[in-house]
């Protein structure tokens, strides 16, 4: 982890990050409910807006990888054609994580508290705290799958900078990440029933350069149903992928 904060230090240096982080706070914080009463109105559920933005349902973007993680992605791609199955984890209902977990079919609820926002993902029952106290992240974080997130207000957006991801989330299918991995998102309504989520993406030993790509959201009348994965799961699959225990009721 020191390796990925020395890596950190030269990218905001050389004004990689600072440029994605964006400038200094500005407006309130939400530091205590009447700052909060002050920030926009984000209450209610939200998930991508398939319907409008058909190019999601293929991601139509892709990131430039280096030679090394465009090999592993090649590799990937020729399994899955073989019909070997590369993801255990999925199988075995572990999330996600980041960045994965914030494009899953599937609605999602910001709420906000004092210093802090909160993101319920209805996939795999996921929660992702953003601290905007002030907080910065600790010198070593531990590695999970969503990270460590602190956030800033810019006016009425919402930048979050996450690091610290457990080593076997993946960016994309295929496509790993390493120490070095740092997300920065822009968080802000388009109107009162549209949201983007501005995502980049940065890791120097898997992206030849930093990706950026812009979720569209909008606001649906839903509820955050309860998902249990594990429940009734007859398809786990071991470390190498192979075929579990099934078990039939």
């Amino acid at each position: 982890m020191r390796g990925s904060l020395r890596a950190l230090a030269v990218m905001l240096a050389a004004g990689v990050l600072s440029s994605a982080w964006g400038a200094a706070p500005t407006g309130p914080q939400g530091g205590d409910w009447a700052s909060i009463a002050q920030l926009p109105n984000w209450q209610g559920i939200w998930q991508l807006d398939w319907e409008h933005n058909p190019r999601l349902l293929g991601m139509a973007s892709t990131p430039a990888l280096t030679p090394p993680a465009q090999a592993k992605l090649v590799a990937y791609r020729q399994a899955q054609k073989k019909g070997e199955d590369l993801q255990p984890e999925s199988a075995n209902c572990l999330p996600p994580g980041m960045p994965q977990i914030m494009t899953q079919p599937y609605p999602i609820e910001f709420l906000f508290n004092p210093g802090k926002v909160v993101i319920v993902i209805e996939a795999y029952s996921q929660v992702r705290h953003i601290y905007t106290d002030g907080e910065r992240h600790p010198s070593d974080p531990d590695l999970t799958f969503q990270g460590n997130s602190v956030g800033h207000w810019e006016g009425g957006t919402l930048v979050v900078d996450t690091v610290g991801f457990d080593p076997g989330t993946q960016i994309a299918p295929g496509i790993g990440h390493s120490d070095q991995m740092h997300i920065i998102e822009r968080i802000h309504k388009t109107d009162a029933d549209h949201m983007q989520i501005e995502r980049t993406i940065i890791d120097p030993k898997v992206l030849a350069r930093p990706w950026t790509v812009v979720l569209p959201y909008v606001r649906v009348k839903d509820h955050i149903r309860e998902y249990i994965c594990e429940q009734n799961n007859r398809d786990s699959a071991d470390s190498e992928g192979r075929p579990g225990e099934r078990i039939d009721h």
